[in-house]
């Protein structure tokens, strides 16, 4: 029997850890899906526009991720009980001040006449805040370990007993407690499951003395810090779009945005953790090897290209028939900002794999100074552009941001791992092209009104999406086949990536 390297049996434990994270994420999407359903129907524009605004508010005075020390204690190669203890406290410590902000800032928001519920929704995610101050030791340890089968089970298991409390609650009127309380008790679920399953398979870390460290402190908190810069830009990348619609066009209109947003992420959801968590273990264990992470990152961002935009195409061709057959007829003006927002989500698990990239191999500032540029286009841009042509005009703003960004965080990339952009950007971008093309002849040739809401969403869905992959196959052949069998191998453990 041949003996396995060490990069064959670390390449098969991330690709199986993948596949684990992507079942995961899948099943969160689709069960979540179906429960939003459910939700939607039962709640008001203005309930999700609530809790998406109370969100906002509570992402921009939570410190846990502005500290970063979650990337700082995974980046470090040794884990130790001075470590875990310390990254414990900084956490929790991080948990408690930001409910003490929260709690300060609600006489704020009321002077500013914003709702007061919305303030009350803002107060509750902070206290439901103090449950992931706790539990995030547990989850990273596990991860640094490369256990993403057990934590995605977790996740699994966790998540649609989420859902019982609040759909009870939404069906008795609850309004946005409803949002809410299924927040809080997917934050308490993951504590109790992470923490059970640390003690499990991790018994030599768990017997390890864990205790303060001062020095540990700081040398987390001075790598996290750049981190936690990235993270207040990124906080205004992902959430100023919610922020500006809630306060110049009001909670009904941000109700319709964010239903449009939770559909559009699908793609980004499909293969985002994937990225997030696997991508960035796996190039923190090969920092310091430029061959092993360029095929990783070769590999990672062929999957973003060949998951992702398939699901994208077809929302985008068929997104009016789709959100009234999940939503019902009153949720149809976010059909509109569905697609603007779905041809967006696409960027959205590039730009986290490079961010993670160059956060893993320990040059944080790069990624941290791309964000804060893309913070500020997507200030200057979207206000105006709201103002002028309302949630429209938010989603052009979010556009211009990311074609600034993109390059700007991709050329270093490029430039370190000597990466073609014509195989990673310009043949999908192609792809996606003749894809559009064959959905609108299609659509305009095939005669689709006797068809049902269902079938109208699968037959063009299917055309945008197939048509996708044929032109991928047709453009790049040999690059399609030898990724697959580049995963096969993976997957039974039979060698390590290409």
């Amino acid at each position: 029997m041949p003996v396995r390297t060490e990069e064959e049996s670390l390449g098969t434990r991330v690709a199986r850890g993948g596949i684990w994270v992507a079942l995961s994420s899948w099943f969160n999407v689709v069960f979540g899906f179906l429960a939003n359903i459910v939700l939607t129907r039962l709640l008001s524009p203005e309930d999700f526009g609530i809790f998406a605004l109370g969100m906002f508010f509570f992402s921009l005075l939570n410190l846990r991720p502005r500290i970063g020390i979650g990337q700082a204690f995974a980046q470090r190669r040794e884990t130790d009980g001075e470590l875990i203890g310390t990254h414990l406290a900084l956490d929790l410590t991080a948990g408690l001040c930001t409910l003490l902000i929260v709690s300060l800032s609600l006489p704020v928001l009321g002077w500013f006449e914003y709702p007061v519920e919305v303030g009350w929704a803002t107060l509750a995610l902070g206290i439901i805040g103090i449950s992931d101050s706790v539990l995030g030791t547990a989850w990273v340890m596990l991860d640094k370990e490369l256990h993403f089968s057990k934590t995605s089970l977790v996740s699994s298991l966790a998540f649609p007993l989420s859902y019982v409390p609040g759909l009870w609650l939404a069906w008795k009127g609850g309004g946005y407690w409803s949002i809410v309380v299924q927040n809080g008790a997917y934050a308490l679920l993951l504590l109790g499951g992470m923490w059970w399953t640390a003690r499990r398979k991790l018994p030599e870390l768990w017997n390890l003395p864990w205790r303060w460290n001062g020095r540990t402190a700081r040398e987390l908190v001075r790598f996290g810090g750049v981190v936690g810069l990235a993270s207040i830009a990124g906080l205004l990348v992902n959430q100023l779009d919610n922020y500006l619609v809630g306060t110049f066009l009001g909670l009904a209109t941000l109700g319709f945005y964010d239903r449009a947003w939770r559909i559009a992420m699908w793609p980004s959801l499909l293969v985002g953790n994937v990225i997030h968590r696997a991508g960035f273990f796996t190039y923190a264990r090969f920092q310091g090897d430029p061959e092993r992470l360029r095929r990783v990152v070769m590999l990672t961002v062929w999957l973003v290209a060949t998951l992702a935009l398939p699901l994208a195409l077809a929302v985008f061709v068929s997104a009016r028939d789709l959100v009234e057959l999940l939503y019902g007829p009153r949720w149809v003006p976010s059909a509109l900002l569905l697609r603007f927002l779905v041809a967006l989500s696409v960027l959205r698990p590039l730009q986290d794999n490079a961010g993670s990239f160059f956060m893993a191999v320990g040059r944080p500032g790069l990624p941290a100074r791309m964000t804060a540029i893309q913070a500020g286009v997507l200030a200057l841009s979207a206000v105006p552009l709201t103002l002028a042509y309302g949630a429209v005009g938010t989603c052009l703003g979010v556009g211009i941001s990311y074609a600034v960004s993109l390059p700007l965080l991709y050329r270093p990339l490029f430039r370190t791992l000597e990466l073609s952009p014509a195989d990673t950007v310009v043949l999908p971008a192609l792809a996606a092209c003749l894809a559009l093309g064959v959905s609108w002849v299609f659509s305009d040739r095939v005669g689709l009104e006797t068809l049902s809401l269902a079938g109208k969403v699968l037959v063009k869905g299917a055309v945008a999406g197939g048509a996708y992959l044929g032109f991928s196959l047709a453009l790049a052949p040999r690059r399609m086949l030898e990724r697959l069998a580049t995963l096969r191998r993976l997957v039974r453990g039979e060698g390590g990536s290409r």
